[in-house]
C-alpha cells in the first residue's frame, strides 16, 4: 500500500514538471515572436538607412571635382570623425560589431546592456561612421540589436535575480541576436544556427523554440511588411545550375557522370584551401590592426578621421570598396569585371576593412567578410576559366562558394556560412559542395593559426583590462 502511494506521488510531480515544461515553451514561443517583432523593425529601419546611403554614396563622390570641393568633403569628414569619437566616449559598448559583448555577457563576464540607450546612440553611430564610406558591415551590429531588444523584454517578462529569471532572460538575448542576423539577410535558419555554434554550444529545447520563434518572425516582418529587397538581390534572381565539367587542355571532354563529382570535389577543395589561407592571414590583421591604433597613440577625432579622410580619394577613384559592400556583389555577379580591376580591389576592400575596423567604430565584420569571399571565389574561376580548366559559367558559382568559404575561415561558423548562403540562394542542392569548400577553408585556417575572431576579439579585450 506504501509503495502504491509512493508510485502516485512520484507521478503526480512528474505531471506538475511536465505541465511547467509546457507552459515554459508556450510562454518561450510568445516572448520570441515578440523579441522578434522588435527585432524586425529596427533592423528594417537600419537596412532602409544603410541602403539610402549606398545608393547617394556614390553620387556626392563624383561630384567632388574641385578643390573647393575637396576641402568642403575634408572639413565634413573632420566633422563626422569628432561626432563618432565623442560617441564612443559616451558608451564603450557602442564600439565595434557587439558581438564579443553579447559573448561576455552569456558568459556571465559583463553586465547586461541599457537597451534603449544602446539602440539609441549606436543606431546613430552605425548610421554615421557606414553611410560616410567605412568598410563595415552591418548584420554584427543587428545581432547586437536584436540583443539589446531581448534583453529589453527579458526586464519586463523576467524582473528579478532569480536563476530562472536570469537562464530565461539569456534565451530571450540569445534569441535577439539570432533574429537581428536573420532579418538582415532574411535567413532564419542561419540565424539560429548562428546562435548556436557562436553563442551557446549546448543545445535545448527551450533554446530552439525561442530562437526559431524570434528569428522567423523577424525576418518575416522585414521581408513582407517592410518590402525590404535581399541584401544580395542578384544572389535570390541569378541561377547556380552546376556547368558542365570540361577537362585539363587538350584533352576530350568528360562524358561519363561518375568523373564529374571528382572534378568538383578537387576545384571546391582549392577553394577552400586558398580561403583559409587568406582568411587565417585577415584574421590575425584585424587584431593587429586594432593593436596598431593603440601602439601608435591614435585615440579620438585621429582615430575616426584616418579612415574617414581615406574614404575621399576612394570614393573618387574606386567607390566599390566603401561601405559594407553588399553593392559590389551584385556587380560582380551581373558583369565581367576585369581580372586586373578583381585584384585591386580585393586589396583595395582588405587594406581598407582593416584600416576601418583597426578604430573600433561601430560596425561589424560579416558584410565585408562575404565581399571579400566573393572577390577571392570571382578571381579563382577567373584564372580558372584563363587556364581553360573549366568555362565562365562556373564564374557565378565560385562567388557564391568563395563567400561561405571565407566566412567559414574568418568566423570559424561553417554551419551557418554554408545554410546563410542557402537561404540567400535558396538552391539546396548545392549543400554538398558548400560543405566540403567550408569544411576546407575552416580546416586550413586552424592549421595556420586562425582563431575564430569574434573569440580573438573577446580575448583581446580581456587581455587589454
Amino acid at each position: 500500500m506504501t509503495g502504491k502511494i509512493f508510485c502516485v506521488i512520484i507521478a503526480g510531480k512528474e505531471m506538475i514538471l511536465l505541465s511547467k515544461r509546457r507552459l515554459l515553451h508556450v510562454r518561450l514561443f510568445l516572448e520570441g515572436a515578440v523579441v522578434g517583432i522588435g527585432t524586425g523593425v529596427v533592423v528594417a529601419m537600419l537596412r532602409f538607412l544603410l541602403d539610402v546611403a549606398d545608393i547617394y554614396r556614390p553620387l556626392i563622390f563624383a561630384k567632388i571635382d574641385s578643390l573647393g570641393k575637396i576641402l568642403l568633403a575634408i572639413g565634413v569628414m573632420i566633422l563626422l570623425a569628432a561626432i563618432l569619437s565623442k560617441i564612443i566616449s559616451l558608451d564603450a559598448q557602442v564600439a565595434g560589431s557587439g558581438i564579443p559583448q553579447i559573448k561576455k555577457i552569456l558568459q556571465g563576464r559583463a553586465q547586461m546592456f541599457k537597451p534603449f540607450r544602446l539602440l539609441a546612440i549606436k543606431f546613430f553611430a552605425t548610421i554615421t561612421a557606414i553611410g560616410a564610406g567605412m568598410s563595415l558591415g552591418r548584420a554584427g551590429i543587428s545581432v547586437q540589436f536584436g540583443a539589446a531588444i531581448g534583453n529589453f523584454f527579458t526586464k519586463i517578462f523576467h524582473a528579478g535575480q532569480s536563476r530562472h529569471a536570469i537562464v530565461e532572460g539569456n534565451f530571450l538575448l540569445t534569441a535577439g541576436a539570432g533574429a537581428g542576423l536573420a532579418a538582415i539577410f532574411n535567413a532564419p535558419l542561419a540565424g539560429l544556427i548562428f546562435c548556436i555554434e557562436e553563442f551557446r554550444q549546448r543545445f535545448s529545447q527551450e533554446i530552439l523554440i525561442v530562437t526559431i520563434t524570434a528569428t522567423v518572425t523577424a525576418s518575416f516582418l522585414v521581408k513582407i511588411v517592410f518590402g525590404v529587397r535581399p541584401v544580395f538581390e542578384t544572389i535570390t534572381a541569378t541561377p547556380l545550375t552546376m556547368p558542365a565539367v570540361m577537362t585539363l587542355p587538350n584533352l576530350e571532354m568528360v562524358t561519363a557522370m561518375s568523373a564529374a563529382p571528382i572534378k568538383f570535389f578537387g576545384l571546391f577543395m582549392s577553394l577552400g584551401i586558398l580561403c583559409g589561407l587568406i582568411g587565417a592571414m585577415f584574421s590575425k590583421a584585424l587584431i593587429f590592426a586594432l593593436d596598431a591604433y593603440d601602439d601608435l597613440k591614435l585615440f579620438g577625432v585621429k582615430r575616426f578621421a584616418i579612415p574617414l579622410l581615406l574614404a575621399i580619394p576612394l570614393g573618387i577613384k574606386l567607390p566599390q570598396v566603401l561601405g559594407c559592400g553588399n553593392v559590389l556583389v551584385d556587380e560582380l555577379l551581373i558583369s565581367h569585371t576585369a581580372l586586373s580591376l578583381l585584384i585591386i580591389l580585393l586589396v583595395g576592400k582588405i587594406l581598407y576593412t582593416l584600416i576601418c575596423f583597426g578604430t573600433n567604430a561601430p560596425g561589424g565584420l560579416f558584410l565585408p567578410v562575404l565581399v571579400i569571399g566573393a572577390l577571392v571565389g570571382n578571381i579563382f574561376a577567373r584564372v580558372g576559366n584563363g587556364l581553360h580548366i573549366f568555362t565562365a559559367d562556373w564564374t557565378t558559382l565560385f562567388i557564391i562558394f568563395g563567400m561561405a568559404a571565407f566566412f567559414a575561415a574568418v568566423v570559424k561558423a561553417p554551419i551557418t556560412g554554408s545554410i546563410l548562403i542557402l537561404e540567400l540562394t535558396g538552391q539546396f542542392e548545392h549543400l554538398v559542395g558548400l560543405i566540403v569548400v567550408s569544411g576546407a577553408a575552416f580546416l586550413v585556417s586552424d592549421l595556420c593559426g586562425g582563431k575564430p575572431i569574434f573569440s580573438a576579439l573577446l580575448e583581446r579585450s580581456q587581455d587589454k583590462r
